[in-house]
C-alpha cells in the first residue's frame, strides 16, 4: 500500500482514512506493508510495526538516535504485526501543488537541505557516504541536496523509481495506492511484478481546481486509473466524476465509503467551555475545494440575527489571506477566529465545544470531518456536493452556492435547541453503521476478486 502521510503527521483526511482502513484490514487478516515518502518519528504505531527500507524498526531507530542500541527484544521480528511500514526517500509532502513545492524546497537552506537528505536517506549507523538514491539500474549514486526533483513531478517520479527498485522483490499479492502522487509508483511496481494494481481515489484534481485543472496532474490521474485493475472511489459522487473526467468504465469503479470509530464525546471540554454562547465551526483546508468564501458570506447574514455568535475557521491554505481580508471588509472581524491548523486534542476540543459544524465544500469526494463532528455530538450542515451526503440522512444539506439557504439553516440550528438535539440523536445512529470494518471487508472482497 502506497500513501503519502500517516497520523499524527497529517495535512488532511487521507492520512486518517489510511489509518482507519489499514487498522481494520489487519483485523481481517490482510497483511499490509505501508509505504510513505518520509518517516517523521512519533507516528501512531500502536497497531503496527514501522520499518525503514533497511529493515530497522522504529524502536531501534529511536534507540540509536538517543545514542544507544535498542535491546534485541524491541527489534522487528518477522510477522510480528500484520502491518509494517517502509520509508522510501522522496521530498513529497501532502497537498503540495507545483507552486507550493517550489516554495517549500526554496525555503530550505543548504544546511537544512543536507540534514533533510541525511535523515531520509541514511539509516542510523550508516555513514554519510552510504546515503544513496535507489534507481532501477545497478548504480546507486549518492544523494545530494541538489538532487531534489526539479519540481513536484520529478519528486513523484523519484518516489516511483525508488519504490520500483526497493520493493519489487518484496512478497505481496496486491498493490494499492492512494491518490495521484503514488499512482506512477503503483504502475511501475505492477509492470515489474505483474501484480494487480488498485487505485484509491480520495480526491481528484477536478475537486481541487474545478474547471481549471492542472493538466499534468490530470494526466497522471488518468495514467494510473487506466492502468489499475480496479478503482476504489470513496463515494458514488466521486465514482461519477472519475467516469466523466477520465472515461473509466463504471463497472471498474467500486465504491467504499470511509468510516469512523465511535468514541465518547469530550464532555470535559463542553463543561469547562468559556467561549461565547454559540460557536459555528469550519475545519479543513482553506482552499477553493472547501468553500470557505461561501461560509463567510453566509456568516455575515447570520450575525444580525444572533449577535453573540462566533465563527471559527480552523485550517490553513492558499485562500486564508483572502478570507481574512473579506471578513475585515464585511466588518465582522469580532465574530471570527482563525486558529490555524489544528491537530489531535485541539481538534477534539473544537468539535466538542462547537454548537454547529458547517462543511460548505464545492466538491467533496467524501468529507470524513462531518462524521468526526457527529462523533462528538455536534450537529452538521453539509454540502450536497459531497460524498458523505450519501450516507448521512439526518444532516441538514445545502448547495454550496446557496448562501441564503445556508444562513437560514445556521440560524434555525442555533436558535432551536431541540432541532440540534434531534439531529445529533438521529445522526449518531447512522454513524454507528459507518465503521472501518465495513470498509475493510469491502476492500478485502475487491482484493479477492483480483486473485
Amino acid at each position: 500500500m502506497l500513501g503519502w502521510e500517516y497520523p499524527p503527521h497529517i495535512s488532511g483526511g487521507l492520512g486518517t482514512a489510511c489509518e482507519g482502513l489499514t487498522t481494520a484490514l489487519a483485523r481481517h487478516n490482510v497483511e499490509v506493508i505501508f509505504v510513505v515518502p518520509h518517516l517523521f518519528g512519533g507516528e501512531n504505531a500502536s497497531h503496527m510495526t514501522l520499518v525503514n527500507s533497511q529493515g530497522h524498526s522504529q524502536k531501534r531507530l529511536e534507540g540509536r538516535r538517543r545514542g544507544k542500541e535498542a535491546p534485541m527484544s524491541s527489534r522487528r521480528k518477522p510477522r510480528a504485526s500484520l502491518i509494517s511500514r517502509r520509508f522510501i526517500p522522496a521530498v513529497l509532502k501532502p497537498y503540495l501543488t507545483p507552486e507550493s513545492f517550489k516554495v517549500y524546497t526554496a525555503s530550505l537552506s543548504l544546511s537544512e537541505a543536507r540534514q533533510v537528505v541525511r535523515e531520509i536517506t541514511t539509516s542510523p549507523g550508516d555513514s554519510e557516504d552510504a546515503a544513496s538514491e535507489s534507481h532501477a539500474g545497478s548504480e546507486k549514486p549518492r544523494v545530494r541536496p541538489e538532487q531534489y526533483g526539479r519540481d513536484i513531478y520529478a519528486e513523484v517520479g523519484r518516489f516511483a523509481s525508488n519504490c520500483a527498485s526497493s520493493l519489487s522483490q518484496e512478497r505481496f499479492d496486491i498493490i494499492h495506492c492512494h491518490d495521484w502522487m503514488t499512482y506512477p509508483a503503483g504502475v511501475a511496481l505492477a509492470q515489474i511484478t505483474g501484480k494487480p494494481l488498485v487505485c484509491h481515489v480520495h480526491s481528484l484534481e477536478y475537486d481541487r481546481s474545478g474547471l481549471n485543472v492542472n493538466q499534468q496532474i490530470h494526466h497522471i490521474e488518468r495514467f494510473g486509473l487506466q492502468a489499475a485493475r480496479r478503482v476504489i472511489a470513496v463515494s458514488y459522487y466521486t465514482r461519477r466524476i472519475v467516469h466523466e473526467q477520465h472515461g473509466i468504465p463504471l463497472d471498474k469503479i467500486c465504491v467504499v465509503h470511509n468510516g469512523v470509530y465511535s468514541s465518547e464525546a469530550m464532555f470535559k471540554y463542553r463543561k469547562g467551555k468559556s467561549w461565547p454562547a454559540k460557536i459555528v465551526l469550519f475545519l479543513g483546508r482553506i482552499t477553493f475545494q472547501k468553500g470557505p468564501d461561501y461560509f463567510i458570506e453566509a456568516a455575515a447574514k447570520v450575525i444580525p440575527h444572533i449577535p453573540d455568535v462566533l465563527f471559527v475557521m480552523a485550517g490553513t491554505g492558499d485562500m486564508l489571506p483572502r478570507c481574512i481580508e473579506r471578513v475585515n471588509q464585511l466588518g465582522i472581524g469580532e465574530h471570527f477566529q482563525f486558529p490555524g491548523f489544528l491537530r489531535g486534542q485541539e481538534v477534539e476540543e473544537m468539535f466538542s465545544i462547537a454548537d454547529l459544524y458547517v462543511m460548505p465544500s464545492v466538491s467533496e469526494p467524501f468529507g470524513i470531518s462531518a462524521l468526526e463532528a457527529i462523533k462528538f455530538d455536534t450537529p452538521v450542515i453539509i454540502s450536497r456536493q459531497s460524498g458523505v451526503s450519501e450516507v448521512l440522512t439526518h444532516a441538514l444539506k445545502v448547495d454550496f452556492w446557496d448562501i441564503d439557504r445556508m444562513a437560514d439553516l445556521m440560524i434555525n440550528a442555533l436558535v432551536h435547541e431541540e432541532l440540534r438535539s434531534d439531529m445529533v440523536a438521529m445522526a449518531r445512529e447512522e454513524v454507528r453503521r459507518l465503521h472501518w470494518d465495513a470498509a475493510a471487508l469491502k476492500t478485502r472482497e475487491i482484493y479477492s476478486s483480483l486473485l
